[in-house]
Order: C-alpha cells, then sequence, then structure tokens
C-alpha cells in the first residue's frame, strides 16, 4: 500500500490581522520492525549431506553475502534502530494446509513488525491444490494482521521461474514485486559451487542474492 502524506497549508484571512500556525507533516519514510519469512533462499542450517556448511540464505558464499543481511544494511542505513527478525516457513510451501499458525508464527506475529516480507514460493510444488493453498495464503496474512491491522506486507515471488501459479495467488493480496527477471539469469545460479548437491546449486549465488535485496528494496521504498 502506498501512503503518501503531502502537507497541504491553507490560509483563510476573515476581515483581521490573523496569523495561523500549521505544524508541518512529518513523513515517516523508514520501517522500525522488519520482519523476514521465507525458505531456504532466506536461510538454511548447516547440512553437511548436500556439501552446505553455511548457516545463513543458501547458497550465498558468507553470511554477510545473502540477502537477508544485504537488505538488514539497507533498513539499518536508512534508519539505525531498525530491528529484523528472520522466520522459515519452507513447511508452509510444502503442506499449507497442516502449517500450524500458532506453533509456527505467534512469536513472530507478536513481535508485531510494522513491516512484512514474505519471501516464498519456490516450495510450492506443480499441481498444488492452487485453491486451497489461495485460501490458505489469505489466513496466513489475516493471522499476521491479528492486533497488527496496519501491518505492511510484501509478498516477493518465487525466484525460480515456472511458479507462476503460486505467484499469481501471491500478488493477488498485497504489493507484490517478481524475481523472474533474475531467476531467469544463468548468472545468478550457484551452478559453479564445487562439494555441494544440484539442490544447493540450483539457490542463488552472491550475485543472484545481491539483485534479490536490491529488487526488494526498490519496492519498499515504494510502499509509503
Amino acid at each position: 500500500m502506498k501512503n503518501v502524506f503531502y502537507a497541504v497549508l491553507a490560509l483563510i484571512i476573515c476581515g483581521c490581522k490573523t496569523k495561523t500556525t500549521v505544524e508541518p507533516v512529518v513523513r515517516q519514510t523508514t520501517f522500525s520492525k522488519v520482519l523476514i519469512l521465507g525458505n531456504s533462499i532466506t536461510k538454511h542450517p548447516q547440512d553437511l549431506s548436500i556439501g552446505w556448511a553455511g548457516d545463513w540464505g543458501m547458497a550465498a558464499s558468507a553470511a554477510d553475502k545473502d540477502y537477508v543481511h544485504l537488505l538488514t544494511n539497507k533498513f539499518q542505513t536508512a534508519n539505525k534502530q531498525c530491528t529484523i527478525e528472520i522466520g522459515t516457513i519452507g513447511g508452509f510451501e510444502f503442506d499449507s494446509n497442516n502449517f500450524d499458525f500458532d506453533a509456527n508464527l505467534k512469536t513472530f506475529r507478536d513481535y508485531k513488525p510494522d513491516l512484512l516480507i514474505l519471501r516464498i514460493g519456490e516450495n510450492v510444488q506443480p499441481g498444488t491444490d492452487t485453491i486451497a493453498f489461495d485460501k490458505r495464503y489469505q489466513a496466513l496474512i489475516g493471522y499476521m494482521k491479528i492486533n497488527n491491522p496496519a501491518l505492511h506486507i510484501l509478498a516477493v515471488g518465487s525466484f525460480w521461474p515456472g511458479r507462476d501459479y503460486v505467484n499469481h495467488i501471491m500478488a493477488k493480496y498485497t504489493p507484490y514485486v517478481s524475481l523472474e527477471p533474475l531467476g531467469i539469469t544463468y548468472a545468478n545460479y550457484a551452478i559453479d559451487l564445487i562439494g555441494v548437491s544440484d539442490g544447493v546449486k540450483q539457490h542463488p549465488n552472491d550475485k543472484g542474492m545481491q539483485g534479490i535485496a536490491d529488487t526488494i528494496w526498490a519496492k519498499v521504498q515504494k510502499l509509503r
């Protein structure tokens, strides 16, 4: 949602000398509490069985190279008091019908962010019942807004191409940004990583992560 505030000053003179002082309207341009919910691109714990030794967004070369840390720098540069929380909800992608909101999200909901970035989509499998997923996606949004109706939500679609069936749903209910231009570019994948599984290689490399951060940030600037 775009909330643009302009100060409109009107002076009405009614037959006598009157000075009217109007306090300027200050536009809030930064967020102070940000929540990012995603999947392995957002954060993945160490798993040596697939060659992944990190504990950050797969397959960035270091923690400060993943899109979450890059975004964190941008938010905190704009507002040094900004805090960022991160959660993984891959389980919602795989089985939204049985995903327990309270068990998985209550702590994040009670954090009461002013901005929620939903960065999901890759794990919603082809053949998914999109009508059922649509209903559960709406329920997810509704749950996160309990006692926080002014929450801004930015949906960020799949990095992998060919996920239009889920991107379309995510684009229906809140501001949305597509990552498909990044995902169709070979150079944005960690194809050249050695000693990791093909699954890891399908994730964004440092260049891809930078592209994700830049794409999200450009959209964030338009939310207020």
